[in-house]
């Protein structure tokens, strides 16, 4: 399949589209999925973006999407990276409806979606092995439990007295089921799932092994023979695992007739990439907001006789604490913007609602700050960057609530990859490296970000 690259939010007209979908066979139809996928959105321009980061396969050719603030990067390289890094985020982070249809859920069935079920299937294989299923069998003299009902109806015992002896006896043992009708099944649809993955080309960019097993797929019977089989193994199983398995199995099996009803497109990615760059860095950052969310008020709304209810209050996206010498409160706030601030333009930055917020957070804080002694605070607006190092590039404040003695706003650009990979590792930035080199009063030269400033200090 060919292979294009495009970008996300970048404006294409109707016969931009049509030369990079060319080999879709039916562009109308493709066109109108996408928008009803809510992948593709029309502007009021009359152009088209794409809301998505990630690959898209739309019959006879892979797009992939990048993010909006990649320009000169190695496309291949980026997307790899994303895909490592959509596995990694989807087994830990709590996905939001969109994205569950998109990172791999295998009970949706409102939205077939090949590409992501083929994902799962392989992932799920590297990490937990083949379906299994195991048989009951009895081992003359092993080393287990004996079964003693088994033992007294096929051997004669040798009598002390009264007291029985057996000189030969049975135990109990489990054998795993190697041939069962379902492990083989399973064989079967990842050896499916790799030959998808190697005609699409995908199988360099996932970076998984390629999956070979020698299965004779007559033993199967029909399709519908398979379903049925499937749907009763589901009626009698009630591991977690076995059952998104076999569900994986039933949506792989059904798809030639998925194929048939709908233009299929499929999809591995997120429309809401911006969900994606918050929560890497409130890892890399070692967000402690869920310890001291109560420390925020809430709002009191009170009625004419004097009854308060209580609502949802402020919710910072990260705080982060550095605790040496001087005990360092950072208030980041991590904003998926291409901003453009040099001495001659400003461009694609936040609104001033991001701005005042920034600073409520602040003073939402005060008491906290003043008792557990932080001699610093900063608050600071973290930006995604294609580069390789930390980039401060400003700052921005609000003359009247700066009169409050509130700390002026840091303007950060973070290298997303560097980010990603720390993310994927497991791995914390070091505070104590950015703090020095970047939220000094006086910041020090700037520096790339280290590899051995990647964890905890």
């Amino acid at each position: 399949m060919r292979q294009i690259f495009l970008k996300e939010l970048q404006p294409y007209t109707i016969p931009e589209l049509k030369e990079k979908l060319r080999e879709v066979p039916d562009f109308e139809s493709a066109l109108k999925e996408l928008q009803d996928r809510k992948i593709l959105k029309k502007r009021e321009d009359k152009r088209f973006s794409f809301e998505f980061v990630g690959v898209l396969i739309i019959k006879g050719l892979v797009v992939f999407c990048l993010p909006k603030f990649i320009e000169i990067s190695d496309e291949q390289a980026v997307i790899k990276q994303l895909l490592i890094l959509f596995r990694e985020y989807s087994k830990r982070e709590n996905l939001d409806q969109d994205d569950i249809e998109s990172l791999g859920n295998v009970e949706n069935n409102t939205n077939y979606n090949i590409l992501s079920l083929i994902i799962y299937l392989i992932s799920d294989y590297i990490e937990n092995g083949l379906y299994s299923n195991e048989k009951s069998i009895h081992i003359l003299m092993g080393e287990n439990e004996i079964n003693w009902q088994k033992t007294i109806d096929e051997f004669q015992p040798i009598f002390n007295g009264v007291t029985p002896f057996y000189l030969e006896y049975y135990t109990n043992a489990t054998l795993q089921d190697e041939e069962n009708y379902f492990r083989l099944l399973h064989q079967f649809v990842l050896n499916e799932c790799t030959v998808i993955l190697n005609r699409t080309g995908l199988q360099e960019y996932l970076g998984f092994e390629p999956v070979h097993f020698e299965v004779n797929d007559d033993v199967f019977g029909t399709p519908q023979d398979i379903l049925s089989r499937i749907q009763n193994e589901l009626n009698l199983q009630f591991v977690n695992r076995k059952q998104m398995v076999l569900k994986a199995l039933h949506s792989f099996i059904s798809r030639e007739q998925m194929e048939q009803e709908c233009l299929l497109i499929s999809f591995y990615g997120t429309r809401k990439f911006e969900i994606v760059w918050e929560k890497t860095c409130s890892y890399i950052l070692n967000n402690e907001y869920p310890e001291l969310k109560k420390h925020i008020d809430k709002p009191n709304w009170i009625t004419t006789t004097g009854i308060t209810h209580q609502a949802n209050t402020l919710i910072p996206d990260i705080i982060s604490i550095y605790r040496s010498e001087r005990n360092y409160f950072i208030i980041s706030d991590a904003k998926y913007y291409f901003i453009m601030l040099t001495d001659r333009e400003l461009r694609f930055q936040p609104g001033v609602e991001d701005i005042t917020k920034q600073y409520l957070y602040q003073l939402a804080f005060t008491k906290y700050i003043q008792q557990n002694q932080m001699h610093e605070i900063r608050n600071v607006l973290l930006f995604p960057s294609e580069h390789n190092e930390v980039q401060q590039i400003g700052k921005v404040n609000i003359g009247f609530l700066q009169a409050l003695q509130l700390e002026d706003i840091l303007l950060i650009k973070l290298p997303a990859q560097k980010i990603f990979d720390l993310y994927i590792r497991n791995r914390r930035l070091n505070l104590k490296w950015f703090i020095n080199n970047f939220l000094k009063n006086v910041p020090l030269e700037q520096d790339s970000l280290p590899s051995n400033a990647s964890v905890e200090m």
